[in-house]
């Protein structure tokens, strides 16, 4: 059974008539993010691509809202709308300066962080890769996030050590100039003849405009 399953995973990583689209994933590393400086209906630019923190998980739940036509005692049309997408992100733990990037804080003169009724957090992107289950990484983007603080606890130490970590939450919604809000790839893809652009990936927000530079 052991050999069947090494020569499956083997077909899939060779054959050339494949293309990963979704695939299993088995870790989160290298989270970063871009706060967007400006954007408009032409185009959408971002500052510097910073690592964000010690990736432990990232979650996208999309929403979608579906609408029937019953006519004849039956579903005529079926059709469906998509919303924003949820967002939950844990790490090990944030930075101060990450902290008042991505939540819109700031940090005074003290060194200190205050939370605010006057904090606006920015749209930012935030990109990472995630290893397969068919070998290599799945590179992303997902390219307008809003965050905002999660839920926070606190608690005594304990015989048995727990701990307790960074939560973040917040929507992902499309960009104003094309309406893109994720891109990824696959770095062992056989189709991908540019590998260059793993090399960028954490140098700058990647999208499906992305060219080599000459």
């Amino acid at each position: 059974m052991e050999k069947i399953l090494e020569q499956a995973l083997l077909s899939l990583r060779t054959n050339k008539n494949v293309l990963s689209v979704s695939m299993a994933i088995k870790g989160l590393s290298d989270l970063h993010y871009a706060v967007i400086d400006s954007e408009d209906k032409t185009s959408t630019t971002y500052g510097e691509v910073k690592p964000l923190g010690p990736a432990m998980a990232l979650n996208l739940a999309p929403a979608v809202n579906r609408g029937n036509l019953r006519a004849d005692d039956g579903v005529l049309f079926s059709d469906s709308a998509k919303g924003p997408t949820a967002v939950t992100l844990n790490t090990a733990y944030l930075e101060k300066e990450v902290e008042a990037d991505v939540l819109g804080k700031e940090i005074d003169a003290n060194g200190g962080i205050t939370d605010s009724g006057d904090d606006d957090a920015p749209y930012i992107a935030i990109g990472g890769r995630a290893l397969s289950a068919r070998g290599g990484y799945e590179y992303f983007w997902i390219h307008r996030v809003k965050l905002a603080p999660a839920e926070e606890n606190k608690q005594t130490q304990q015989e048995t050590p727990t701990y307790q970590t960074p939560n973040l939450s917040g929507e992902s919604i499309p960009r104003l100039h094309d309406k893109s809000e994720k891109y990824k790839m696959w770095d062992q893809d056989p189709t991908i003849t540019e590998t260059a652009i793993f090399d960028e990936w954490f140098n700058e927000v990647i999208d499906k405009n992305w060219a080599p530079t000459v």
